[in-house]
């Protein structure tokens, strides 16, 4: 997603209105106290404005986001002196397992810098953000998406460097206009919070021109933030951006969303296990401008941002008639970017990889950037092209492309040894598996580890498509 996209600048309401109470034991207080950021009618509670103070989302309640609804003050423009105190005045918004929160046409949740989100759900009991015009998680574009800003490193375009600079803290303005506010910072270690078992749905607000969110907006998000069992259906923009920041994510399902699924910049160095994307087997052209992509990683021409790192393993994406408008590839990665990926799958895409030079004027051509695939199935028209120009390996623009048995891995015909993730700080470790995809080959959608928790229908028919018969053998 280009990062001219701007979404609403949105009022932020803070009229009084009377709060929803819980039990004792949940923050809220058994008292019904007024509260500036939530009211409610019967068991249905609106929430607006900023959420200033530790508050709990409970199960037995609908909760709707109307406008843009912040999680404490963390999004404003800061300088070092302020950090400890937004962490210490920092709110805690806690989702209880089985809530459903819905968003109005404008509603947008943002937790900002030194506040939390803590939403565990289980897989019987999966937590729910999706639109309130309907229930059937048939829309698209309904509302705005979910943003969590944090206090962890972003770097500039243009080779710039981190948005710090010789400091520790810096005030980079989010995608999404003046009203979300600014992320940043030179933590890397930094927590946001939880977010597990969860389903984002029918997102991606349109309020005018390249005007959009994406489901899963991760602003400098540090990797002390845990992400894993996420789902995004049905975002008309990206399902999970990354901007700078160094979280990473296990277990995700990325599904008919109309922009690209895996999306990362601005310096972003992470780690990404079991994914699977599948876009929308019906639909014959993407909304707008978007591009459908599987995966994009951006830095080139003014978007030139070396540092930005991504590894990847047991991914597989499944195209459609939506991402084949146009050729759209699989995988698009773009200049001066450092990807690996391993044991993963690419189908019903006419080309798997696209892999263009850095366009940057002095730095075009010099700057070498590392892609390489270990044990890729493809099953492409074409596996890789750069511009118009289809190649099987080998050096491709600027960068330096490695391949191993990328289009004929067989059975036990290729040994894995160390995965190297991005060394982001997390001491993160990849499962170290035999199989190409994001499941074993002879999975059942019973037995899936998506089973139970993502939206019904969502990956019908998956179990089977996206094992092909092959697998590695680990070491």
């Amino acid at each position: 997603m280009e990062l001219k996209k701007n979404y609403l600048a949105l009022a932020i309401v803070s009229a009084a209105l009377v709060g929803c109470g819980g039990d004792d034991n949940k923050s809220n207080g058994s008292d019904p106290v007024a509260k500036s950021f939530v009211s409610c009618e019967g068991d249905v509670c609106t929430l607006t404005g900023t959420i200033d103070e530790d508050y709990t989302l409970t199960a037995d309640k609908t909760w709707l986001l109307d406008g843009l609804v912040k999680v404490g003050r963390g999004n404003v423009g800061i300088t070092a002196a302020d950090v400890a105190g937004l962490k210490a005045d920092g709110a805690i918004l806690t989702v209880e397992p089985g809530t459903h929160v819905q968003g109005l046409d404008d509603g947008v949740l943002i937790v900002t810098r030194g506040s939390k989100i803590m939403a565990e759900g289980t897989a019987a009991n999966p937590i729910t953000f999706s639109s309130a015009a309907d229930e059937n998680f048939d829309g698209l574009g309904e509302w705005g998406g979910v943003i969590i800003q944090g206090f962890a490193p972003q770097y500039g375009a243009g080779n710039t460097g981190a948005c710090y600079g010789e400091g520790t803290v810096c005030n980079v303005q989010g995608e999404g206009g003046v009203a979300v506010g600014f992320y940043g910072g030179n933590e890397p270690a930094d927590n946001s919070g939880v977010l597990k078992y969860v389903r984002i749905a029918e997102a991606g607000k349109v309020a005018g021109p390249n005007n959009e969110v994406n489901g899963l907006t991760l602003m400098g998000v540090g990797h002390g933030t845990s992400i894993e069992y996420i789902q995004v259906h049905n975002n008309l923009d990206d399902g999970i951006e990354w901007f700078g920041g160094t979280v990473n994510v296990k277990y995700a399902v990325l599904t008919g969303n109309d922009d690209d699924d895996i999306d990362f910049d601005t310096g972003w160095k992470g780690n990404v296990q079991y994914a699977i994307v599948r876009k929308d087997a019906t639909k014959a052209n993407p909304s707008g401008t978007n591009d459908p992509r599987g995966i994009e990683a951006n830095s080139s021409d003014a978007e030139f941002v070396p540092q930005t790192e991504g590894a990847l393993a047991n991914i597989t994406l499944i195209g459609g008639p939506v991402s084949n408008v146009g050729g759209e590839p699989a995988m698009r990665l773009r200049g001066a970017v450092n990807v690996r990926l391993y044991n993963s799958v690419a189908m019903n895409w006419g080309t798997c990889a696209r892999i263009d030079s850095a366009v940057t004027g002095t730095e075009a051509g010099t700057v070498p950037s590392d892609v390489s695939f270990t044990n890729v199935v493809g099953s492409c028209t074409n596996f890789y092209r750069t511009g118009s120009t289809t190649t099987e390996a080998g050096t491709v623009g600027n960068q330096s492309l490695t391949m191993t048995d990328a289009v004929a891995l067989t059975s036990s015909s290729v040994t894995v040894s160390a995965w190297e993730p991005a060394d982001n700080g997390s001491g993160f470790a990849f499962d170290n598996t035999n199989y190409a995809g994001a499941v074993a080959p002879g999975t059942t959608a019973a037995n899936a580890w998506w089973a139970g928790w993502i939206i019904p229908g969502s990956l019908d028919g998956v179990a089977t498509q996206a094992n092909p018969a092959v697998a590695v053998a680990a070491e």
